[in-house]
Parts: structure tokens; sequence; C-alpha cells
């Protein structure tokens, strides 16, 4: 069931203004979380020493070994452990997917430009905070033809949330995008802020009726290292199956420009048809 159609199973957006208001904290940053989850590992750490020193090492292995799996389904975007991920299209075809988290921003009517140009179909994850303030670039990204999706409301890190708090970041995320571009224009795929994910992310995302999005390649164009530079990462990365990750907006900065990575497309497209790859839609690449 795409995200629409589950809300509508409840009532219009508009009779719930509050679905824009969280009864929770500020959304929790990446060192906040990072800084959480080291105190958890040195927690079990104490404990895996402790039980050493009491002879029970096959408890100790256990609790280091739990703790590392913890770990890595919350930080590494395609660990099984907290649910299934699609990161890639078949490494035998001859696609590759360009993507683009955290707008839409002030950059992004430049990216649309540029990749009109070129002919070239992307994904956007979109935040629902940016889609309130841009409606008509959802509009304009439907309207041309790429694929928008979801990357939650506000960009806050889900490691440590729960079920409630997901699903209103969800819902609320719907629900800027319905009222920008009407039902039908956000699509049943959600990529978790940085990929970081918790064991309510995934249910309550799969719940609403959303496959989880990762990606293969990260080429950390937020850095801003440069146009070259960035072409020469994508171009890297640019094999059969690829799932390309890049921003057009900024997650903690609504009025971050990326104009490097608005430049970098031209380049990036061009190594593509080099490498004889069609640029296409996330959802045409995995297929599902």
């Amino acid at each position: 069931m795409v995200p629409d159609e589950r809300m509508s199973e409840h009532d219009d957006p508009s009779d719930r203004p509050a679905i824009w208001e969280f009864d929770v904290a500020d959304p929790m940053r990446r060192n906040q979380v990072v800084g959480r989850a080291a105190v958890l590992g040195a927690a079990a750490g104490v404990l895996a020493v402790g039980l050493a020193a009491r002879g029970r090492r096959v408890s100790a292995a256990g609790v280091v070994a739990g703790a590392g799996a913890l770990g890595a389904a919350a930080f590494v975007p395609t660990a099984p452990l907290f649910g299934p991920t699609l990161s890639r299209g078949p490494a035998a075809g001859s696609q590759a997917a360009l993507t683009f988290d955290d707008g839409p921003g002030p950059s992004t009517d430049a990216l649309l430009d540029v990749l009109a140009d070129e002919g070239v179909h992307a994904t956007f994850f979109v935040l629902g905070r940016q889609a309130r303030a841009y409606p008509h670039l959802i509009v304009r990204m439907q309207r041309d033809g790429h694929q928008i999706a979801s990357h939650g409301y506000d960009h806050g890190i889900l490691v440590f949330r729960g079920p409630r708090y997901v699903d209103q970041q969800l819902r609320a995320t719907e629900a800027a995008v319905v009222a920008a571009a009407g039902p039908g224009a956000l699509t049943p795929y959600f990529r978790a802020p940085h990929g970081f994910r918790g064991p309510a992310t995934w249910l309550s995302a799969r719940r609403r009726g959303y496959h989880m999005a990762a990606w293969t390649t990260g080429v950390w164009d937020t850095a801003e290292p440069g146009v070259e530079v960035i072409v020469a990462r994508s171009a890297e990365a640019l094999v059969p199956g690829a799932v390309i990750l890049l921003h057009d907006a900024d997650g903690w900065d609504a009025t971050r420009a990326r104009p490097q990575t608005v430049d970098a497309i031209p380049g990036i497209c061009a190594a593509a048809r080099d490498l004889g790859l069609a640029l296409v839609r996330f959802d045409e690449l995995v297929g599902v």
C-alpha cells in the first residue's frame, strides 16, 4: 500500500494541523546519536570484561558480538538486522541511478534545469520540512518525471526513536508532499537520514507501506570538495546497478545551497554515457 493510500485511510491531512508538530525533543543529530551509542558500547565492554574476569568467556564474547551486530545494524545502511534495504540494481544491466537527499532547497531548481538539459530522470528523497518550504519544487519534480520519495520530516536521526516517532516523521512528510502535489506524488520508498536506523525504523516504515532505501556509493558532495572531485568520485562509482548518493540541500541548514553538486551533474552524466550506462530513477533500477 502506497503512503498516500495509507494516509487516506485515516483522515484528510487538512483536518490535522497538529501533524506538523512533534511532542518530542528537538531532532537528534548525528553527534548525539553516536555519543549515546558510544556510551552503550562502553557499557557492553565493561560487562564483557566483568564476565571474562569471572571465567565466563563465552558469555563475554557473546556480549561483544551482540554489541557489534547492533552497532552495525544501526550505522551501516545496508546491514540486514534492522530490516532489508534496497541499495542497488542488477549488476548485469546497463543502468545506474542518481539520487538526491535533503531537499528541496535553494539549489534544486537549478539542478532540475541541468537534469532536464541532460535528459536524465533522478530520485529525490525529500524532507517534509523542505517540501513545505518549497512546494513549487515538489510540483516541478513530479512534472519533470522525477521520482519523489521520503527522507523523513526534519532529518532527525531515528536510531533511538520508537515507532510512534517514526510514524510521525513519515506521516508529516506524506502530508507535506500531498499538500504540494496531490495524492500519488510520493512513492513508497524511505531513506532514513544518514542511513541510520533503529529497531522501530523498518517496522514502522513497512507498516506504512514503504520499502527501505540505501545506496551503493556516497560521494561526500556535502563536504564541498570541488566540482571535479565530485565528478571523479561519481564516475569511479558508476557501474551497472549503482545507486549514487548526492545532495540538493542541507539536512540541518535549510538555507544552504549545493552549487558544486549542480555544476557536477553534466560531468557525471557524460561519464555515464561514456560507460554505456543509462541514468534512471531508483524505482526503475531496483524494480520494486
